[in-house]
């Protein structure tokens, strides 16, 4: 290893990188899911189909973060994340030309299995050393999902109308391009932030593991099954063209961007109390889903900013405690193994909700399953934080 390879990156560079790299990811997953209205007349998908983009998306992703994680602790989080994106920008190069659904979702595979590789490795690059930097930091971090998701819903449904969706697709494919070629040329700068042990949170107040792995599963579940369902639930029950439905989809991830630094900030006043937050957006996140099927028109544009808030804010601080509960040297490892969980849930609640309004017909009862779905994160929380028997004393990595 040459002294370039032990540079770090300075943490706003690796902050920077970070949020580049989700955004870019995002605009793609995203993205598929706001333009699933014109996806959905050109290949004949169900509910069933709309809900199956977001869940092939993230059954890749499930089927790479662990090895993504690995790859990470060994190589650094820069050739990683290139290599991530590249694959995001092949893949959905392959769902805009497929010609039947079957290819289409290929191509959506191949780009979840890309996004997959580059989340742990960011969660490695924006580390900081410190438990009272950790939840703005990775929650900042995290707002780059949102940032990407905003963009995918505000431009490509008018792009689609415009140009058609393949034609579309070109946007983001150029995007994880540009992304993937600038973390590659500070590739030669590898991060090793993750090699330091600092300050300690109390033992009887971290997540215990596997346990927590769990509060993800539910959580990325439900925010997933928003991401997948909002446009077509606002086009079919609300009457909105496919243009204003995606500008509440940005609308929904504004609430997100907003929240995760927020609730990041807050975890670090009290950090032993970042699972009492992740309880708070559970509850708060399920009780407004309800309100997105129940409040008149005029109140939805605040029902959707406080869904966002609340049931897509709760990434950043759930990232910082899977951190906090880890070891110092597998802080790729073991981010990677909660993600596989995250993407298990994103692939199952999104199909699950989608055969319910499909069976039913009726999108109060797929919007009452999603919001039971986030409720169980209360339940899961509580149970993750009870003390062990005997607990072995682990540093907090940074």
């Amino acid at each position: 290893m040459t002294a370039s390879d032990d540079k770090l990156f300075s943490m706003s560079e690796g902050i920077v990188l970070s949020v580049m790299t989700l955004a870019a990811g995002a605009f793609v997953v995203v993205g598929a899911s706001a333009n699933a209205p014109h996806i959905r007349a050109s290949l004949g998908l169900s509910a069933v189909g709309i809900g199956a983009i977001a869940s092939v998306s993230y059954l890749g992703a499930m089927a790479t973060s662990r090895l993504g994680g690995r790859a990470t602790d060994r190589v650094g989080p820069a050739a990683v994340i290139s290599v991530g994106l590249a694959l995001m920008a092949a893949g959905l190069g392959v769902a805009a030309v497929a010609p039947v659904a079957i290819l289409f979702y290929l191509g959506i595979l191949l780009a979840g299995m890309g996004y997959g590789v580059i989340n742990p490795a960011t969660n490695v690059l924006a580390n900081p050393s410190t438990a009272r930097r950790r939840g703005l930091v990775m929650s900042i971090k995290q707002s780059g999902v949102p940032v990407g998701g905003i963009a995918a819903g505000a431009l490509l449904p008018s792009l689609s109308s415009a140009v058609g969706w393949r034609a579309a697709f070109l946007l983001p494919v150029l995007v994880c391009c540009g992304v993937a070629l600038l973390v590659a040329l500070r590739g030669r700068h590898r991060s090793t932030l993750h090699g330091r042990a600092t300050d300690v949170v109390r033992s009887s107040v971290r997540m215990r593991l596997p346990h927590g792995f769990a509060y993800g599963f539910v959580t990325a579940g439900a925010q997933v099954s928003l991401f997948a369902f909002t446009t077509v639930y606002l086009t079919d029950s609300r009457g909105l063209s496919p243009d204003r439905a995606g500008l509440g989809v940005s609308l929904l991830l504004l609430g997100g961007l907003l929240g995760r630094p927020a609730w990041g900030w807050l975890s670090d006043l009290y950090p032993e109390q970042r699972l009492a937050i992740l309880q708070v957006t559970a509850v708060v996140g399920g009780v407004a889903i309800v309100a997105v099927w129940t409040v008149p028109a005029g109140w939805l544009p605040v029902a959707l900013l406080v869904v966002g808030m609340t049931a897509v804010g709760w990434n950043g601080v759930y990232v910082a405690a899977v951190a906090e509960a880890g070891e110092p040297h597998r802080v790729g490892w073991t981010t990677g193994a909660s993600l596989t969980m995250i993407n298990l849930g994103a692939v199952v609640c999104p199909i699950m909700v989608g055969l319910i309004v499909q069976l039913t017909h009726n999108w109060a009862a797929g919007w009452s399953a999603c919001s039971a779905i986030s409720l169980l994160g209360f339940v899961i929380v509580r149970l993750s934080r009870l003390e062990p028997a005997v607990e072995p004393a682990v540093p907090v990595i940074q």
